[in-house]
Protein backbone atom coordinates (compact mmCIF):
# COMPACT_ATOMS: atom_id res chain seq x y z
CA UNK A 1 0.00 0.00 0.00
CA UNK A 2 1.20 3.25 -0.80
CA UNK A 3 1.47 6.22 1.61
CA UNK A 4 -0.04 9.38 -0.11
CA UNK A 5 0.89 13.13 1.27
CA UNK A 6 -2.05 15.60 1.09
CA UNK A 7 -0.27 18.99 1.64
CA UNK A 8 -2.76 21.11 2.54
CA UNK A 9 -2.60 24.55 1.26
CA UNK A 10 -5.42 26.58 2.65
CA UNK A 11 -6.95 28.33 5.76
CA UNK A 12 -9.72 26.45 8.50
CA UNK A 13 -12.59 27.73 5.60
CA UNK A 14 -10.64 25.31 3.26
CA UNK A 15 -11.22 22.49 5.79
CA UNK A 16 -13.69 20.94 3.77
CA UNK A 17 -12.09 20.51 1.09
CA UNK A 18 -9.85 18.80 2.42
CA UNK A 19 -12.22 16.21 4.57
CA UNK A 20 -13.29 15.49 1.50
CA UNK A 21 -10.33 14.48 -0.24
CA UNK A 22 -9.77 12.31 2.67
CA UNK A 23 -12.83 10.60 2.80
CA UNK A 24 -12.42 9.81 -1.00
CA UNK A 25 -8.52 8.51 -0.36
CA UNK A 26 -10.09 6.34 2.31
CA UNK A 27 -12.81 4.57 0.70
CA UNK A 28 -10.34 4.03 -2.20
CA UNK A 29 -8.78 2.06 -0.26
CA UNK A 30 -5.84 4.47 0.89
CA UNK A 31 -4.41 3.32 4.88
CA UNK A 32 -1.61 5.41 4.69
CA UNK A 33 -2.23 9.55 5.07
CA UNK A 34 0.25 12.40 5.72
CA UNK A 35 -1.25 15.37 5.92
CA UNK A 36 0.86 18.36 6.14
CA UNK A 37 -0.49 21.13 7.74
CA UNK A 38 2.38 24.02 7.48
CA UNK A 39 -0.28 26.88 6.23
CA UNK A 40 -2.80 25.98 9.02
CA UNK A 41 -2.31 28.31 12.08
CA UNK A 42 -4.95 27.52 14.09
CA UNK A 43 -7.46 24.43 14.13
CA UNK A 44 -11.17 24.23 15.62
CA UNK A 45 -13.18 21.59 17.20
CA UNK A 46 -14.51 20.44 14.31
CA UNK A 47 -11.62 20.24 12.78
CA UNK A 48 -10.39 18.02 15.14
CA UNK A 49 -13.33 16.24 15.52
CA UNK A 50 -12.81 15.17 11.82
CA UNK A 51 -9.08 14.51 12.65
CA UNK A 52 -10.05 12.00 14.99
CA UNK A 53 -13.04 10.22 13.00
CA UNK A 54 -10.33 9.68 9.90
CA UNK A 55 -7.50 8.30 12.27
CA UNK A 56 -9.93 5.79 13.88
CA UNK A 57 -11.35 4.51 10.64
CA UNK A 58 -7.85 4.28 8.90
CA UNK A 59 -6.66 2.21 12.17
CA UNK A 60 -9.43 -0.69 11.64
CA UNK A 61 -8.01 -0.94 8.19
CA UNK A 62 -4.96 -1.43 9.73
CA UNK A 63 -3.68 2.06 8.28
CA UNK A 64 -2.66 5.18 9.98
CA UNK A 65 -2.47 9.11 9.61
CA UNK A 66 0.30 11.10 10.75
CA UNK A 67 0.91 15.51 10.81
CA UNK A 68 3.83 16.94 9.62
CA UNK A 69 4.67 20.39 9.80
CA UNK A 70 2.35 21.78 12.29
CA UNK A 71 1.91 24.83 13.36
CA UNK A 72 2.99 25.57 16.82
CA UNK A 73 -0.29 26.38 17.94
CA UNK A 74 -1.96 23.45 16.77
CA UNK A 75 0.82 20.99 18.17
CA UNK A 76 -0.23 23.19 21.65
CA UNK A 77 -3.65 21.72 21.26
CA UNK A 78 -2.83 18.50 20.37
CA UNK A 79 -0.30 18.64 23.52
CA UNK A 80 -3.25 20.42 25.80
CA UNK A 81 -5.71 17.76 24.45
CA UNK A 82 -3.79 14.67 24.72
CA UNK A 83 -4.35 14.44 20.78
CA UNK A 84 -0.50 14.43 19.86
CA UNK A 85 -0.58 10.20 21.39
CA UNK A 86 -3.06 9.74 18.67
CA UNK A 87 -1.39 11.98 16.09
CA UNK A 88 2.17 11.16 14.98
CA UNK A 89 3.64 14.49 14.34
CA UNK A 90 6.96 14.98 12.72
CA UNK A 91 8.48 18.02 11.65
CA UNK A 92 8.93 17.42 8.10
CA UNK A 93 7.35 15.27 5.51
CA UNK A 94 10.04 13.02 4.68
CA UNK A 95 10.05 11.97 8.27
CA UNK A 96 6.14 11.58 8.30
CA UNK A 97 6.50 9.13 4.96
CA UNK A 98 9.83 7.38 6.66
CA UNK A 99 7.37 6.59 9.65
CA UNK A 100 4.43 5.10 7.48
CA UNK A 101 7.19 2.99 5.75
CA UNK A 102 7.15 4.59 2.85
CA UNK A 103 10.25 6.03 0.83
CA UNK A 104 10.49 9.17 -1.39
CA UNK A 105 12.84 8.46 -3.94
CA UNK A 106 11.00 7.55 -7.74
CA UNK A 107 11.68 4.01 -7.40
CA UNK A 108 10.77 2.46 -3.56
CA UNK A 109 13.46 0.32 -2.27
CA UNK A 110 12.09 -3.19 -1.54
CA UNK A 111 9.82 -3.43 1.63
CA UNK A 112 9.20 0.10 1.50
CA UNK A 113 5.81 1.46 0.27
CA UNK A 114 5.66 4.20 -2.53
CA UNK A 115 4.49 7.32 -1.98
CA UNK A 116 2.17 9.67 -3.78
CA UNK A 117 0.75 13.34 -3.91
CA UNK A 118 -2.57 14.49 -3.93
CA UNK A 119 -4.59 17.54 -4.68
CA UNK A 120 -6.82 18.19 -2.20
CA UNK A 121 -8.26 20.74 -3.93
Amino acid sequence: MDVVVITFDGQIDDFPMLVQSVDNLISDGTHHLVIDLHTLPFINSAALGYLIKAQKSLEREGGEMVLARVQPAIQNILQITDLDKLFPSFEDVDEAVAYLGGDMSDSAAEGKRAVRSHNWR
